[in-house]
């Protein structure tokens, strides 16, 4: 039985940590879409911008407003404008808190998950540079 306060028991999160270990079952007529090579660092980092995710929470062309309700702006910053090019005006900086993640405010969906160790080095120079074309 949970205690006071907990939102599900540790047997319920070991269960659930052994679950996403084993990952979910192959789907025979699911293709993941080809990333492009050949075109550009940038064609390639619009594709990885889908593909991993990022338009999810940062909106398409980067755009954000993507409800965040502990942010202190409400929102998923944007990664286009003046001041996303201003805070973030070298691409280390970029690939930096891309590999790190961020934790702003309080649950829910106020943090960016690290993806350092999972998106390998050419591919966040890719999304750096589609990053780099949003205005």
């Amino acid at each position: 039985m949970p205690v006071w306060g907990e939102v599900i028991s540790k047997q319920q999160v070991s269960d659930l940590i052994a679950y996403l270990r084993a990952g979910l079952p192959a789907v025979p007529t699911a293709e993941p879409q080809a990333i492009p090579s050949g075109q550009g660092p940038a064609v390639e980092g619009a594709a990885l911008y889908v593909r991993d995710g990022c338009i999810n929470c940062h909106g398409p062309n980067g755009l954000g407003g993507v409800p965040n309700p502990q942010s202190p702006d409400k929102t998923i910053p944007p990664l286009s404008g003046v001041a996303f090019r201003k805070q973030f005006n070298t691409d280390a900086k970029i690939i930096a808190v891309i590999r790190s993640g961020s934790v702003i405010g309080r649950a829910p969906i106020v943090s960016m998950p690290h993806w350092g160790g999972i998106i390998p080095d050419d591919q966040l120079k890719a999304l750096v540079a589609y990053l780099k074309t949003l205005k």
